[in-house]
């Protein structure tokens, strides 16, 4: 592409020329996106699609069974524009409802299918408002989704106007080979937790049978309890295997317009208590995987992928699920799992691609697990949905050479406004704590971030290296922000393109390479009005030797009545005691922040908490909400600093009176 040098990124491009002899189409199909996967492997249609729990299942069977979940939802009454609210795990039956629903022309909703509390009726109640605002006609939920959550709220949802409700149980689709694979996860994970990293396929029979008679044991008492519940409900309640039997002979009709809602998924960093619902279209989700095959996201033809990531999260269900498939691979369907079973994963499924956020891989240097396992089936590893640093993407790159793969740690930059991926980094572009460049149709340009009515395109000058400003983003796979009529997400004009804001504050160089500092919404005021910007504390806190992450949060100080920040800390080693934690924070205050000619004494937090891990939200993303829930607990590091407003005059650092260091400066 020929630069125009104007100067304006979004005019420019400059990224394009890494795409130089790639074909990119002009237009994308015109149909729904079900249409899109099918022709992209009409001539797959023997080979495996996805894998669930060892159970292989065909392309051509796997169409087979989405045009029978059209023909469930058909029966049911389900019309095009209808939604279907799902509260499903990652189990083959929930994809192949969208898929059903997609082709139909119906929305699926997807809700978080986790509770949020230990208490049914404030998780009952909360639903209740998603539904009230969202408007489903169906619902589609897991057998202890609809016990413990839908079922509180029956009377209500009647209400409402929602009578229908499918049942789906994660065995639906196990055969006796899947669920023999089934049990040995059980008997694995039972021997992980207690330390034994002795993992092998060969398990004695009766160990499994004696796991299997407890397990039918447990499911005859929740199938009794299901078929109380199901006859005392003022709904129709459906077990999904028994609608399949009914729908053999029905009619299918393919709706193709691509213009259609197919997917409304939310976004995990919305404030309040009703998540931002984002409604994506077939248009979107076909222009996303298009782009995103181009730029090399996902894994290669044949290869195996793990669907770990949610469907009710956009990274999940676009680059984690149906990219799989648009470029010709095989799923491995994980409904379930923890962060410490990760490792297991690896080395049980052995997939050639693995795309997550960061803190599976951060951790996977620790797993005693694979600590001597050959890992050269992994051919690609893509993390996003948030930062890693470019330490430990090193780490991560050294480990897996040492351990046979010649893998190396790509990333991405996404939002659920836009199906997840809209840049990549891999190759020249995958430089240190980038984001990457924008895949082929799409923009990323630099605005004004404290206008916010409008936007104000910012330009490279001739003696500028980087351009600095919010992020905003302009491409075909962006949402159209809309839902019932109402705007979500607001978008603005520029230049004849349609763009939305990300919120996330950072900078692009020349060669249209994209880094971002921090999200907007996360600087803060000091009780004295400072603007505290959390990235420009965090970064040099985290230049520190002793220091593996550091995150600032605000928090209120009881004693100065006001507003001031907190760093919450992992330190590299968890024995140290009090005093050394201490000359540690002194060490920061010292040399990494008052030392830093481009950092001020106000920047200085003034308590340091020191904790072994980081909490993740469902995203698994750093929770920040979390961390300012926590407030002040009394273990922190207190740093006071005593300053005129000229100079500073003294610090105390202190954990408690008697641990207390003063020092001049």
């Amino acid at each position: 592409m020929e630069n125009k040098k104007t100067g304006y990124p979004h005019i420019d491009r400059p990224w394009m020329k890494y795409y130089e002899g790639e074909y990119i189409p002009e237009d994308e199909p015109k149909t729904n996106m079900v249409e899109v996967l099918k022709m992209r492997n009409k001539w797959r249609k023997s080979k495996t699609a996805y894998e669930y729990y060892g159970k292989r299942v065909s392309y051509d069977e796997m169409w087979d069974r989405v045009n029978t979940a059209s023909k469930v939802l058909s029966d049911l009454g389900v019309k095009q524009s209808d939604i279907i609210l799902s509260m499903v795990p990652n189990i083959p039956e929930e994809e192949e409802l969208w898929f059903g629903a997609t082709q139909i022309g119906a929305i699926t909703d997807y809700i978080d299918p986790r509770p949020d509390s230990m208490d049914p009726v404030a998780n009952s109640k909360k639903l209740l408002e998603i539904i009230k605002y969202e408007k489903p006609k169906y619902i589609v939920a897991a057998d202890k989704c609809y016990l413990w959550m839908i079922k509180p709220i029956e009377n209500e949802l009647k209400e409402l106007g929602i009578n229908d409700v499918i049942i789906l149980h994660a065995s639906d689709s196990m055969d006796d080979l899947a669920m023999y694979e089934y049990l040995k996860d059980v008997v694995n994970y039972e021997k992980l937790k207690s330390g034994n990293y002795e993992i092998n396929d060969d398990i004695p029979l009766e160990e499994l049978l004696k796991v299997k008679d407890k397990l039918m044991r447990d499911i005859q008492q929740e199938n009794v309890m299901m078929q109380n519940a199901i006859k005392t409900s003022p709904l129709n309640v459906y077990e999904y295997k028994d609608l399949v039997k009914e729908c053999k002979n029905s009619k299918l009709e393919i709706v193709t317009n691509p213009e259609l809602i197919n997917y409304i998924g939310h976004t995990s960093g919305t404030s309040g208590a009703r998540p931002k619902p984002i409604a994506l279209s077939n248009k979107n989700a076909i222009a996303s995987i298009v782009q995103c095959e181009i730029a090399g996201v996902g894994p290669h033809e044949g290869e195996s992928s793990l669907h770990l990531l949610p469907g009710f999260a956009p990274f999940g269900r676009y680059n984690n699920d149906i990219q799989t498939y648009y470029n010709k691979g095989i799923n491995i369907h994980i409904p379930e799992f923890m962060l410490s079973d990760f490792g297991y994963l690896l080395k049980r499924h052995k997939p050639s691609a693995i795309m997550t956020p960061p803190a599976f891989l951060t951790a996977l240097p620790d797993y005693e697990l694979l600590k001597n396992e050959d890992l050269s089936f992994i051919d690609r590893i893509v993390y996003g949905g948030d930062a890693m640093t470019y330490e430990d993407e090193e780490r991560i790159n050294k480990w897996l050479r040492s351990h046979g793969s010649n893998a190396e740690v790509e990333k991405g930059h996404g939002m659920s406004e836009f199906c997840g991926c809209g840049t990549y980094a891999k190759n020249d572009y995958n430089k240190p704590n980038t984001i990457g460049i924008p895949a082929p149709k799409t923009i990323y340009t630099m605005v004004d971030p404290e206008v916010e009515d409008r936007l104000v395109p910012l330009r490279f000058e001739d003696d500028m290296d980087v351009l600095r400003g919010e992020i905003v983003v302009s491409a075909e796979h962006v949402t159209n922000g809309m839902l019932h009529g109402e705007t979500i997400v607001p978008h603005y004009e520029m230049d004849g393109k349609s763009y939305i804001r990300t919120k996330d504050i950072g900078y692009m160089d020349k060669d249209g390479c994209f880094f971002i500092d921090e999200r907007k919404g996360r600087s803060f005021a000091r009780i004295d009005g400072y603007k505290v910007k959390p990235s420009e504390i965090e970064r040099p806190i985290e230049e520190n030797k002793n220091v593996k992450y550091a995150r600032i949060v605000p928090y209120y100080d009881r004693d100065i009545r006001g507003q001031m920040p907190m760093c919450h800390l992992v330190l590299e080693k968890n024995d140290l005691s009090d005093e050394e934690q201490i000359e540690i924070v002194k060490e920061i205050v010292y040399n990494n922040i008052i030392g830093n000619p481009d950092m001020n004494s106000r920047q200085i937090p003034s308590k340091f908490k020191i904790r072994k891990t980081l909490p993740l939200n469902k995203g698994n993303k750093v929770d920040f909400k979390a961390l300012e829930a926590e407030g002040v607990t009394g273990d922190e590091i207190n740093v006071v600093v005593n300053e005129t407003n000229v100079k500073v005059d003294s610090i105390d650092i202190f954990k408690n009176k008697k641990g207390k260091v003063r020092e001049l400066k």
